[in-house]
């Protein structure tokens, strides 16, 4: 005690106050550590930092016996700073002598007068969009609120001079003091700590910073600023490694998503959608992405591994909005868009074919090509069958809530107008999500949707209608009506007689994720949590081909009535534990799961119909009916366990295991076990780069782990029967034949994945962004290997092969230029990816493994290959005696004869690059000038080379298809582009770089200020105008690069330009 007390006596003798201007508290101030402690006493607060200090702190039992609760969280924070914050709320005042600091109480205030003012506003961003979610404060106190949808909020204050804190992940916290204030609007700017933006991971949340996988998350404006239709859309070029195409246009527009290139050759490389926490199995295009939140991608196998034998493909993340307190606030957003197609095919006019099939064979000229030729007659099939498009878009929501309850309702109406003439879409959707607090520990809530889609008509072939005869002039009769047979020459179909049939395809679909959360009131840290997911999506589409279509006139009268119901039911129990003590931080995570899946099919087809008055409505009245139907399920069970540990918020470790079961394999092999572990490194928190001017965040990480792949038919372990008919004397006996031979040995198709990245922000974090590279090894893959027909089948799938694939990614962003008024922002990404087949059956031949020619899978090749003979130019005049080898003449296709024999043969087939890209790319400029902003959206896709089929001229033998303007070989124009235009020409196939550079999206908006929405009662009224597919650069012939299988363009949808308007407003 006297030592003591001696030592307070002479710091009250020779101690300043810190607070003052002295090269002490300098001292303080420069000193910064790494906290976080939440409701800790102040004495457990000055005990962490005589740890990770030189200070020491002097206090008596009074100061022990204070049990204020403070709360710090902080990568960089300076003592000084952190004494402060204690001498407000804990009600200290400090005195400071070299390396000592006593702690004494500060005098008692006079008591004051509780008051109670309400301040309202709204939070933005730097965009002036509003802020979701971001915390309001009145600092020193637990009172609080979060904004709700529309960046407002509201919150009575308990201090008669209160400072109010508005915070959001990401963003710099603002302070206030309120005064007289009652309304209190704020734009928050981004803040430079990129690394303690937080993610939703699988089955929780984390910050960045804690992050030891590859996790991407879409950026706020790219979910704002686009006016995307659906969630591919959104990710398209906006993710480094995440490659979506289009498989199909028109209304609907289907597309492909790839995480990391292709893993499997035969099995699904479709990544897993987990939607508000619950795997969803449905069709992406049924989300409304007003209703989207945030987007996240795991891309390794350390953050996908928690999904265990569906994480192999990568796990995308949708979270949808929720709820907030204070007033109910309502928004609107409103889009009107018209479309137009883009790179379409150009085609042989009418004048132009008729000169192609007289140099072709004029003898092959029939008399209705003749008399319209001569009578300047013809017919543009393309235009005919196509029209302008348009899209609506309205979509309404409700926010709002109090501490206890919170909800999101959302409504949005969708309708397409296709570019095909028959192309009609409609989608209604309605949103419910609510999150109820029954007690302090106690928590249920739920995301609920409910979808309506009606597509009608019937497809159009746009292989007929790029492929027929523009010299046909009659595609109406004199009545108005599609003339069946415009050739009366030949019987080719008229392509636009799809209009003449009834087609109803509509689907109702359910999706209500709902769950229970317990924080245990008497276990600090450890929480439970209930999710239960189901989906029911049934659907229906009826056919109808009446006496006004070929296949009606054929059949007298034909019908389909054909529905299909999934249901989906998953049940996961979730145990989470959190515990800190001192520097140390574990988290654990532990997941038992189970998930059963079932389709109904069934068709009812019929023809033979009396007459058309009841179309399919009268199916019943056929004379002939035949009935089909199918029936599968599948279930999955899962124990998964994740252990985090951090030290000092630097040195990270996150082990993962799952154990996954699965019905569809064989009883021996149906369980998988699925590891990974990942090690992290913030070395920006090391003292020697404390103070650097240069780095101010970076982070290593290193993980490795195992996936599954479960996507095979769910009965390919079991052989199955089909019926058969057999002739006896007078009797037909039905008797059962294999269909399919199953495997008993079938399992799982496995991943490992190694990968390293970094996470980084320099120069005052104006320059950020991450690089990831890694390597995955597929093996035991799921193929089909050709066996034996004696018994009528000739192929079994079994667990064979192996597949590599590595890659780079780089994503980065930078803001050259900012002032009060003006922001510039770029962010672009990278992404490289290299896939090869490391074997495949087994079989040797001298020494080496054979590769699969039928199917051009080749050992130590990319994954999807083109094989076939390669075009090295056209024979010209003067090689008649090196053509005559190979038996061709001057104008024919000149083949390269790769073994030198003299002969072209199958043996010279060889591999003519890669069907998937070898590198993409999206860049995006973003630039806010006040209240007027810009953003401009470039990708690239590079490195693939694909068969275009359409620049073979494959007539029929009269010559009556169609083909694309080409540059012809002649003697009077000898090109080495094109052999020549001849009904014996000897030609070859044509390999096409299908590389390309689109302006993707263009948005101009305009958000109005607080002064004119004050006026006229709006908390939000937004403008704004927007272009997609602007501009595309490319050496593509044959339609556009962009759609998933370009050589198949003959039959496909051309994809469309889209210019919309829209607003949004709130109130």
């Amino acid at each position: 005690m006297a030592t003591k007390l001696s030592v307070y006596l002479a710091i009250a003798l020779f101690a300043n106050p810190i607070f003052a201007n002295n090269t002490f508290g300098q001292s303080l101030k420069k000193t910064k550590i790494s906290i976080l402690k939440i409701d800790a006493t102040p004495i457990e607060i000055l005990k962490e930092i005589e740890s990770k200090t030189d200070y020491h702190f002097v206090y008596d039992q009074s100061i022990k016996d204070n049990d204020s609760s403070i709360s710090i969280n902080s990568n960089k924070i300076s003592i000084l700073n952190i004494l402060e914050q204690l001498s407000r709320e804990a009600g200290l005042k400090f005195k400071q002598i070299n390396t000592s600091i006593s702690v004494q109480k500060l005098p008692r205030p006079e008591k004051e007068i509780p008051v109670f003012n309400e301040v309202t506003g709204t939070i933005l961003d730097e965009s002036g969009i509003p802020l979701l979610g971001a915390n309001v404060t009145e600092k020193g106190t637990s009172n609080g609120v979060v904004t709700d949808l529309n960046g407002s909020y509201s919150i009575t204050l308990k201090n008669a001079h209160a400072v109010l804190q508005f915070s959001y992940v990401g963003y710099v916290t603002q302070e206030v003091e309120i005064g007289n204030q009652s309304i209190v609007n704020i734009k928050l700017l981004p803040d430079n700590d990129k690394l303690d933006e937080v993610l939703v991971i699988g089955y929780g949340t984390q910050k960045k910073s804690d992050i030891t996988g590859a996790v991407s998350s879409v950026s706020k404006e790219r979910l704002d600023l686009v006016p995307n239709r659906n969630i591919a859309q959104v990710l398209q070029g906006a993710i480094p490694g995440v490659t979506v195409r289009q498989t199909t246009a028109g209304s609907v527009g289907e597309q492909s998503i790839i995480v990391r290139g292709r893993n499997s050759i035969l099995a699904n490389n479709a990544p897993l959608i987990v939607l508000d926490g619950v795997p969803y199995y449905g069709d992406l295009n049924d989300i409304s992405i007003n209703d989207i939140a945030s987007l996240e991608v795991l891309k390794d196998a350390s953050a996908s591994a928690i999904y265990g034998s569906r994480g192999a493909n990568g796990v995308i993340l949708v979270t949808t909005k929720a709820g907030g307190t204070g007033k109910t606030k309502i928004n609107y957003q409103g889009k009107y868009g018209v479309q137009e197609p883009i790179n379409l095919p150009v085609f042989l006019t009418g004048k132009e074919f008729y000169d192609f099939k007289s140099v072709r064979n004029a003898d092959l000229l029939t008399n209705t090509e003749i008399q319209n030729y001569e009578a300047g007659l013809e017919t543009d099939w393309i235009d005919l069958s196509l029209r302008t498009g348009y899209t609506q878009n309205h979509n309404l929501s409700v926010t709002g809530g109090n501490e206890k309850t919170k909800f999101y309702i959302g409504g949005n109406f969708l309708d397409v107008q296709g570019l095909s003439v028959t192309d009609q879409y409609k989608r209604i959707s309605g949103r419910v999500n609510i999150d109820t607090k029954i007690t302090d520990w106690l928590e249920f809530g739920t995301r609920s949707q409910f979808t309506y889609d009606d597509r009608d008509g019937y497809d159009i072939n746009y292989e007929a209608v790029f492929e027929i005869n523009p010299l046909l002039a009659n595609p109406y009769n004199e009545n108005g009506e599609l003339n069946l047979f415009p050739w009366p020459e030949f019987p080719d179909e008229n392509p636009l007689e799809a209009e003449n049939y009834m087609d109803k395809d509509y689907s109702n679909q359910l999706v209500s994720n709902n769950y229970l959360n317990i924080a245990f009131p008497f276990v600090n840290g450890l929480n439970y949590r209930l999710n239960t997911g189901i989906r029911r999506r049934w659907s229906e589409h009826n056919i109808y081909a009446g006496s006004n279509t070929q296949l009606g006139i054929a059949n007298s009268g034909y019908a389909s009535l054909s529905s299909v119901e999934y249901n989906n039911n998953v049940v996961e129990n979730i145990l989470t534990y959190n515990k800190e003590f001192g520097q140390h931080n574990i988290g654990v995570t532990g997941v038992y799961s189970y998930e059963e899946n079932e389709q109904y099919f069934e068709e009812l087809t019929a023809v033979n119909f009396p007459n058309d008055e009841f179309s399919y409505f009268g199916i019943a009245q056929a004379s002939s009916l035949e009935a089909e139907n199918d029936y599968q399920r599948t279930s999955l069970i899962s124990q998964m366990l994740r252990f985090n540990y951090s030290f000092n918020n630097t040195y990270l470790l996150t082990l993962t295991g799952r154990r996954d079961g699965f019905s569809g394999f064989g009883p021996d092999n149906k369980w998988g076990f699925f590891p990974s572990v990942a090690l992290g490194w913030n070395i920006s928190k090391e003292a020697f780069l404390d103070q650097s001017d240069v780095i101010n965040q970076l982070k290593l990480r290193l993980s490795l782990g195992v996936n599954g792949n479960q996507a095979v038919d769910p009965y390919s372990s079991i052989t199955r029967l089909r019926d058969r008919n057999t002739l006896s004397e007078d009797l037909s006996l039905v008797g059962y034949v294999p269909s399919v031979i199953g495997n008993p040995d079938l399992g799982w198709e496995s991943s490992t994945t190694l990968n390293f990245g970094v996470d980084f922000g320099l120069f005052n974090n104006r320059l950020f962004g991450d690089l990831n590279v890694y390597k995955t090894n597929t093996s035991d893959l799921l193929l089909n290997r050709t066996i034996s027909s004696v018994h009528g089948i000739n192929e079994v799938t079994q667990n064979i092969g192996e597949t590599e694939t590595q890659g780079f990614e780089l994503s980065l962003s930078a803001v050259p230029y900012t002032t009060q008024d003006f922001n510039w922002k770029v962010s672009g990404n990278y992404a490289t990816n290299k896939s090869k087949i490391v074997s495949l059956y087994g079989d040797l031949q001298n020494g080496e493994e054979v590769n699969d020619l039928a199917n051009a899978w080749f050992v130590g090749q990319p994954i999807r290959v083109n094989f076939g003979q390669k075009m090295i130019g056209v024979w010209q005049l003067g090689e008649e005696e090196a053509a005559a080898i190979y038996d061709r003449i001057p104008g024919d296709a000149k083949i390269e004869d790769l073994d030198n024999n003299g002969v072209l043969d199958d043996d010279d087939r060889q591999i003519i690059g890669q069907q998937d890209p070898k590198f993409t790319w999206g860049l995006s400029n973003s630039l806010q000038y006040k209240n007027l902003g810009l953003e401009v959206f470039f990708i690239g896709s590079h490195g693939a080379t694909r068969l275009n089929n359409l620049l073979r001229d494959n007539t029929a033998a009269e010559i009556r298809r169609n083909v694309l303007k080409k540059n012809w070989w002649s003697p009077d124009n000898p090109t080495n582009e094109y052999y020549r235009n001849d009904d014996e020409v000897k030609g070859a196939s044509i390999y096409e770089d299908a590389s390309f550079v689109r302006l993707k999206d263009v948005t101009l908006s305009y958000n109005f200020p607080e002064k004119i929405l004050s006026k006229i009662k709006l908390d939000k009224l937004q403008l704004f105008a927007s272009g997609r597919n602007l501009l595309t650069i490319t050496g593509w012939t044959a339609g556009d690069p962009e759609l998933l299988n370009p050589s198949d363009q003959a039959g496909i949808l051309p994809l469309q330009r889209e210019i919309t308007l829209g607003l949004t407003v709130g109130f």
